[in-house]
């Protein structure tokens, strides 16, 4: 019996002893990534169409084009976008000046910080359309008029271009 008890005894030292002699070893580690300025810029038609003018519009003095093109920004940080117009005068039959061609913007984006709402002349020179802090998907309206005259815009076709440029300044 005694040494059935020395058996039950020596096992429990040994137990006891494997808990008491356990070693631990810990290593930490660290995730890592770089995320580059990341900016995307999307445009819903490359044409803002007119179509035809009619005499209602010489008669208002303007064809008017609410929602003309939709603008769509993503950047993972501030961002400023701008329009200009990539040359002073229209070409066609006669050298109608950019800043008849009037835009403005609309937009609801929470993210939006500022945006132009009051219709502006294009000129050859950037102009803010609007600006806003880091989102994906940020949707902007672009309405556009065209000023036209009885004496100045003869029949013919016109075409102006114009550039947004999207910076993460």
């Amino acid at each position: 019996m005694k040494s059935g008890i020395r058996a039950i005894f020596a096992i429990g030292l040994g137990l006891v002893g494997s808990v008491v002699g356990m070693a631990q070893v810990n290593a930490g580690s660290t995730a890592v990534f770089s995320a580059p300025t990341l900016i995307r810029l999307q445009l819903s038609t490359d044409i803002v169409d007119f179509g035809s003018l009619t005499e209602m519009d010489y008669d208002a003095g303007y064809k008017e084009l609410l929602g003309g093109q939709g603008v769509t920004v993503w950047s993972n940080r501030a961002w400023v976008l701008t329009v200009a117009a990539d040359a002073a005068t229209w070409s066609g039959p006669w050298a109608k000046p950019s800043t008849d061609l009037l835009w403005k913007t609309r937009t609801t984006h929470p993210r939006v910080t500022s945006y132009n709402g009051t219709y502006l002349g294009l000129t050859t020179s950037p102009y803010q359309v609007a600006a806003g802090n880091a989102a994906g998907n940020i949707g902007l309206t672009m309405d556009f008029r065209v000023l036209v005259s009885w004496d100045n815009d003869v029949a013919g076709d016109y075409t102006l271009a114009f550039t947004y440029t999207l910076t993460a300044p």
